[in-house]
C-alpha cells in the first residue's frame, strides 16, 4: 500500500515517525501489531518455538515518549488532542514504538563501535583489538524541550533488567546526544556485542534477543575476512528468519589499501566485494544493500576537523569533506550517510516498520508449522506405538486366559478322577471278594482302595504322597500344586511383558522426555505429564496365598480319603446284601409250589425270577453306587471350581488394569497430543 508520509501534518510535540502518521497508518500499525500479538500467543500456546517478545525498544521509546510528556506538564502547557492521543498509545503495549531503530550487529572486532562513532563524530563507544563492547548500547537524540539538554554533554542511563530474558542480567546503556550532536534526530542508532567472542558466549546471546526489535540490521563484516562461518550462520539462522530490512557494510578496507602498496588494493576491495554481494544473496535469500567503507579513516578525518573547530553540522558530514580529502574519499563514509540520512526517507521507514511486524510474525508461525508437522510425525508414530501395544496386550491377555483354562482343565481333571474312585474299584474288586466283603473281610476292600487311589493319582502328586499322610487328602494337594504352577507362570509371563512395554515406550522421544531430556524436542520441557514404569503386580503376589486359603477352605467340606473309603464300602455291603436276599428268596416260591399253594409252573417263574433280580442286583447296585459316588464328588466341587475361576479372574483383570496404568501417561500423552 503506498502511503503519502513525506507531506503528512506534524505533531506539535512528536518526534520520530510519531508525528508523520496518518490516522490510516495509525490504524495499520495496531493491525499488524496484532497480528504480531497472535502469533506470538499460538506459539506460546503451542509451546517449543521461540518467541522474541517486544519489551526493550519498545519501553525505550515509551519512556521518551513520557518524558516528554513529564517535561511539558512541567512546563504547565496544556495538551493538546494529539499530545493525549499519543501518551494513551505510548502506554498501549501494543503500539509499536515510534522509533526508526538501527541494529549494528556482527563478530567481535569487526568495527561497529570504531563505525558508530565515525557516523557521530565522536570517540563515544570504546574501541580495540579485544571484545570492548559488553553492552547494548542505544544512541539516539535528546528530544527534551529543556534548554540544558542541548549542552553538549550526552546523558547516559545504566540499567540491568531492561527487556533481557532467560534470567540473564546484561547491561544496558542508553546515551541521550544532543541533537547537535547527533546528526539522525529520528534514527535510534544501537550497538550489540560483538558474536562469536570465545570467551563471552553471552555477548552472543544479547545480540541475539535484539535483533527481533530492529528496524534496519547494519551487518558489519570484516574485508580481511569477509562472511566468517559464524558470520554466515547468524545471517542465515537468525536475521534470515526475522525477514528484516539488512544493510551490510564491508568494514575496514583500509586494510586491504595497506597491504596492497600505492594501488590502493582497489582490484582486491573489488573482489571483496563481489563476494559478499554474491553470498549475501544466498544467505538472505534477497540482495541487500552493501557498502564497502573504512570507519578508521572516516573517524580520523572528522576527528581532524572537528579539532580545527570544524562542527560538521549538515544533513551528513560528506557534505563538508566531500572532494576535500582523498582520505574521506577513500573511506566511502558518505555512502553510508547518505543512506541513512536521504535514502531512508519517512515513506520507507513507515513501510520498513509496518513489514517488520509481518516479517517476525511470517517467521514465528513457518516456525509454528514446522512444530506442528515434526509433532504430527512423531504423533503418527506414538499412535501406531499405542495401537501396536493395545494389540500386542490383547494378545498377551488371550495367552494369559489359555494357561488360566490349562489350569482349571487340570483342576477339573483332579476333581473327575476323584470322583471315579468308586468306578477304579469295582473294576478290581471281584464278585467273590465282594461276597467275602460282607464276611468282615474288610482288609481286602482296604487294599484294592488304596491300589486305585495310587493308579488315579497323577505322576507329580505320587512323589507328593510317598511324604505326606495315605489320609491326608491327596485332592488338596493336587489342586494346590496345579494352581500354584499356574500362578507363578502368570506372574513370570507378567512381569516379562511388562518390562518388554516399558523398554518399548523406553524408546519414544516423550517417554525420553519425561525422564529429564525434554519430551518437546529437546526443550527442556516434557509435554507428557508422569512416567511409564514397570508395573509391580501385586495383585499376583496376593493370589496365591488367597488360593492356598480359599482351596484349603472348600476342600475341607469335602469328605476326605477316609470318609470316601467308608461311604463306598457301606454301600457295595448293602448291594451285596440285597443281592443275597434275593438268592435266598428263590427258595421261598418253591416251598409255597410244593405245598401246593402256587402251581409248578407259577413257582418255577417267580423261583427263576428271584434268581435273575439276585445277579442283576449286584452289577445294577455297583453302577449305582459308582454313579452316586461320581456325581456327589461333582456337585460338591463345582463350588471349588466357581471359586478358583472368580479368582483367577479377578487377578487377570488387575494384571490388565495394572499394565494399563503403568502406560497410562503415554496413552493420556498420545490423546492430548491429538487433540
Amino acid at each position: 500500500q503506498s502511503t503519502d508520509t513525506d507531506n503528512a501534518p506534524h505533531s506539535v510535540m512528536g518526534s520520530g515517525l510519531s508525528r508523520i502518521l496518518t490516522d490510516e497508518q495509525r490504524s495499520l500499525f495496531n493491525q499488524v501489531n496484532q497480528l504480531s500479538s497472535m502469533s506470538r500467543s499460538l506459539a506460546r500456546r503451542l509451546g517449543n518455538v521461540p518467541v522474541k517478545e517486544d519489551s526493550l525498544l519498545g519501553d525505550i521509546a515509551r519512556l521518551q515518549t513520557q518524558r516528554r510528556l513529564r517535561e511539558q506538564q512541567q512546563q504547565q502547557k496544556p495538551f493538546t488532542t494529539q499530545q493525549k492521543q499519543i501518551v494513551n498509545e505510548t502506554g498501549n503495549n501494543n503500539h509499536p514504538s515510534s522509533l526508526f531503530t538501527v541494529v549494528f550487529a556482527g563478530e567481535f572486532n569487526s568495527g561497529k563501535s570504531t563505525l558508530i562513532n565515525a557516523l557521530l563524530g565522536n570517540e563515544l563507544l570504546d574501541t580495540g583489538v579485544l571484545p570492548t563492547t559488553n553492552a547494548i548500547t542505544i544512541m539516539m537524540a535528546n528530544g527534551g524541550t529543556n534548554s540544558d539538554d542541548d549542552d553538549g554533554a550526552p546523558s547516559v542511563i545504566e540499567s540491568s533488567s531492561i527487556g533481557l530474558d532467560a534470567g540473564i542480567p546484561a547491561l544496558t546503556q542508553l546515551y541521550l546526544l544532543p541533537p547537535s550532536k547527533f546528526p539522525f534526530s529520528d534514527l535510534c542508532l544501537i550497538d550489540t556485542p560483538g558474536t562469536n567472542a570465545i570467551l563471552s558466549l553471552q555477548h552472543t546471546s544479547s545480540t541475539l534477543r535484539i535483533l527481533h526489535d530492529a528496524d534496519l540490521i547494519v551487518f558489519v563484516t570484516s574485508a580481511d575476512r569477509p562472511f566468517s562461518e559464524s558470520e554466515k550462520e547468524l545471517l542465515q539462522t537468525s536475521i534470515k528468519s526475522y525477514r528484516k530490512r539488512v544493510a551490510i557494510v564491508i568494514n575496514k578496507m583500509d586494510v586491504l589499501e595497506r597491504q596492497k602498496g600505492d594501488d590502493h588494493g582497489d582490484l582486491t576491495k573489488k573482489t571483496v566485494e563481489d563476494y559478499v554481494v554474491e553470498h549475501a544473496g544466498d544467505l538472505l535469500g534477497a540482495r541487500p544493500i552493501v557498502i564497502p567503507l573504512s570507519a578508521r579513516d572516516a573517524l580520523s578525518v572528522k576527528l581532524l576537523f572537528s579539532s580545527s573547530g570544524n562542527t560538521g553540522e549538515g544533513d551528513g558530514c560528506g557534505d563538508i569533506f566531500d572532494n576535500q580529502t582523498s582520505l574521506w574519499k577513500r573511506s566511502n563514509f558518505g555512502s553510508l550517510e547518505h543512506f541513512l540520512s536521504k535514502t531512508l526517507t519517512a515513506s520507507s521507514k513507515v513501510k520498513t516498520k509496518l513489514l517488520n511486524p509481518i516479517g517476525v510474525s511470517e517467521g514465528i508461525l513457518i516456525d509454528c508449522q514446522n512444530e506442528i508437522e515434526e509433532r504430527q510425525a512423531e504423533l503418527d508414530v506414538d499412535v501406531t506405538t499405542l495401537r501396536l501395544l493395545t494389540s500386542q496386550s490383547d494378545s498377551w491377555i488371550k495367552e494369559q486366559i489359555s494357561a488360566i483354562e490349562t489350569c482349571q482343565s487340570k483342576v477339573r481333571e483332579a476333581i473327575v478322577n476323584k470322583s471315579k474312585m468308586a468306578r477304579r474299584v469295582l473294576q478290581e474288586l471281584s464278585v467273590f471278594e465282594q461276597w467275602k466283603m460282607t464276611l468282615g473281610s474288610r482288609g481286602i476292600f482296604d487294599q484294592v482302595w488304596d491300589s486305585a487311589d495310587r493308579l488315579g493319582q497323577s505322576a507329580w502328586m505320587t512323589s507328593i504322597a510317598k511324604d505326606g499322610d495315605s489320609n491326608q487328602n491327596s485332592l488338596e494337594n493336587e489342586v494346590l500344586s496345579v494352581v500354584g504352577k499356574c500362578v507363578e507362570t502368570l506372574s513370570t509371563r507378567a512381569q516379562t511383558q511388562g518390562t518388554a512395554t516399558i523398554e518399548y515406550l523406553g524408546k519414544r522421544p516423550a517417554v525420553i522426555g519425561s525422564g529429564g531430556k525434554g519430551g518437546s524436542n529437546g526443550s527442556g520441557v516434557s509435554r507428557m505429564v508422569g512416567s511409564v514404569s514397570v508395573p509391580k503386580f501385586q495383585r499376583l503376589k496376593d493370589l496365591q496365598s488367597s488360593m492356598t486359603t480359599t482351596i484349603r477352605s472348600s476342600v475341607s467340606n469335602l469328605p476326605d480319603n477316609s470318609q470316601c473309603k467308608d461311604c463306598v464300602y457301606t454301600s457295595l455291603c448293602r448291594t451285596v446284601l440285597t443281592s443275597s436276599a434275593l438268592f435266598g428268596s428263590v427258595f421261598f416260591p418253591v416251598t409255597l409250589s410244593a405245598s401246593g399253594v402256587l402251581d409248578e409252573m407259577t413257582g418255577m417263574v417267580a423261583s427263576g425270577t428271584l434268581v435273575i433280580l439276585g445277579f442283576a442286583t449286584l452289577p445294577l447296585g455297583n453302577r449305582h453306587v459308582a454313579q452316586s459316588f461320581e456325581r456327589k464328588w461333582l456337585d460338591d466341587a463345582a463350588q471349588l471350581e466357581a471359586v478358583i475361576e472368580i479368582l483367577f479372574k479377578d487377578a487377570l483383570h488387575e494384571m490388565r488394569l495394572e499394565l494399563s496404568e503403568s502406560a497410562a501417561p503415554y496413552s493420556r500423552y498420545v490423546k492430548t497430543e491429538g487433540d
